[in-house]
């Protein structure tokens, strides 16, 4: 057996490393055997990628409506419902609960397409949307 001097280094986060220990265990292997195994030796490895950027906007604009919602808010507290047209209330608030909805339904069909294809979602990704 040929001494092994090449070294790569893959950063990656405790709960992937934890994932890789474990399918390394699973196969008897260490977790150096079982990345270059997978690495070096598999020519059917495959990369399944979902463009998730279409729904990072979309969570980026439901934070920037959460802000309109919260000064919509701020108004009733400060002036009372006399001071505004119900209708137009209504109207505004039925298009917050419609995007709401929209995106939820949106995340829900993401997942179930990634379960389906076995690919795993970054889905923390999200959590810094409105920091873009």
């Amino acid at each position: 057996m040929r001494r092994k001097e090449a070294r790569v280094e893959v950063r990656m986060t405790e709960h992937e490393k934890e994932a890789l220990k474990r399918k390394a265990a699973k196969n008897g292997m260490t977790v150096s055997e079982y990345a270059r195994t997978l690495l070096a030796n598999s020519d059917d490895a495959t990369i399944r990628v979902i463009d998730t950027e279409p729904l990072r906007k979309a969570a980026h604009e439901l934070a920037k409506q959460g802000t309109n919602l919260n000064q919509f808010m701020r108004f009733l507290n400060t002036y009372g419902s006399n001071a505004l047209d119900h209708e137009e209330a209504k109207a505004v608030l039925g298009k917050e609960v419609a995007a709401f909805s929209e995106i939820m339904e949106a995340l829900a069909a993401l997942r179930r397409e990634a379960d389906r294809n076995n690919v795993h979602l970054k889905i923390e990704d999200f959590d810094n949307a409105e920091n873009d």
